[in-house]
């Protein structure tokens, strides 16, 4: 059995003070140089833009202002720049995506893409909608739910990317 005696506390003292700071570290010791950053797999996608690349020009750069805004406190589809082409685009299912836009978000933007969601109260699941919106090529891209079936509707021509909401809510109701 050991004893211990004050000369030898003293130095387990010191000795244990020593290993906390070395495994706390000093703080003012200048930082160790860290590792640079693993590199991104080439499979890896990247974010989507948060910011628009280029600014909102012409008469649809009045959509910024709905930006953040319910369209049924903006009037987006019924007093924008855009409520023309969409009615045009929806022809006699208009009615019924202003319906299943009841439930609705805002208008919110991803990049170029400006877009919104909603869903028929208490029909989520099986009655739902989105729209999207590229104020620079002027495209409008509509997913119309009824009964569970998607329809896409979109100007001729067109390809609007999906931001992540979207695609996840396009998911949600495949599953």
């Amino acid at each position: 059995m050991y004893s211990l005696t004050l000369p030898r506390l003293t130095v387990l003292a010191a000795a244990g003070t020593c290993l906390l700071l070395t495994a706390c570290g000093d703080a003012n010791a200048p930082a160790p140089a860290s590792e640079p950053p693993a590199a991104v797999s080439e499979t890896t996608p990247a974010p989507a833009p948060s910011v628009p690349s280029a600014p909102i020009t012409g008469e649809w750069a009045a959509l910024q202002s709905a930006n953040g805004k319910y369209p049924s406190q903006s009037g987006l589809l019924e007093n924008s720049v855009i409520s023309q082409p969409l009615k045009v685009l929806l022809g006699d299912k208009f009615d019924a995506f202003k319906t299943n836009m009841q439930v609705e978000s805002p208008l919110q933007q991803d990049g170029d893409v400006l877009y919104l969601s909603g869903n028929k109260p208490h029909q989520g699941g099986s009655d739902a909608a989105y729209l999207l919106v590229n104020p620079q090529t002027k495209a409008l891209e509509v997913g119309l739910w009824q009964g569970g079936k998607l329809e896409v509707l979109k100007t001729p021509g067109s390809d609007i990317r999906k931001p992540a909401d979207i695609q996840t809510m396009i998911s949600n109701a495949s599953s």
